[in-house]
């Protein structure tokens, strides 16, 4: 039986042995979180920088692997200044797994990691 469908076992939805189109996972939707700094995520599909500033990104999930965001810090690469000109979030197309304010302290709602679906 192909992966699209289904057998019907619910009486009031199918008869019996008849087919029908399978539910789509939830993988086919997309989601964008707002995660905390140095903390290892899910490769993004790309990202929103929603605060001046300047941040670096991790693409690699060995560089957090140090835990103190301060020894993996050379594995963060520098990939975006915001001046206040820029007026509101900024997208980037870039597929980092954690992400670190250089300029300051961090915090959760600065970077916003956007997840495309798909199937």
């Amino acid at each position: 039986m192909s992966n699209m469908y289904e057998s019907g076992s619910l009486p009031r939805q199918f008869k019996p042995h008849q087919q029908g189109p399978k539910g789509l996972p939830t993988t086919a939707f997309g989601k964008s979180t707002n995660p905390s700094p140095m903390i290892l995520q899910d490769r993004a599909s790309y990202v929103y920088v929603n605060v001046n500033g300047t941040y670096a990104f991790a693409y690699e999930s060995g560089s957090l692997l140090t835990g103190d965001g301060v020894t993996g810090r050379t594995l963060y690469t520098t990939g975006s200044l915001l001046g206040a000109a820029a007026g509101g979030p900024v997208k980037f197309d870039i597929n980092p797994v954690a992400w670190r304010q250089t300029d300051a302290a961090g915090t959760v709602g600065d970077v916003t990691f956007v997840y495309q679906g798909g199937l």
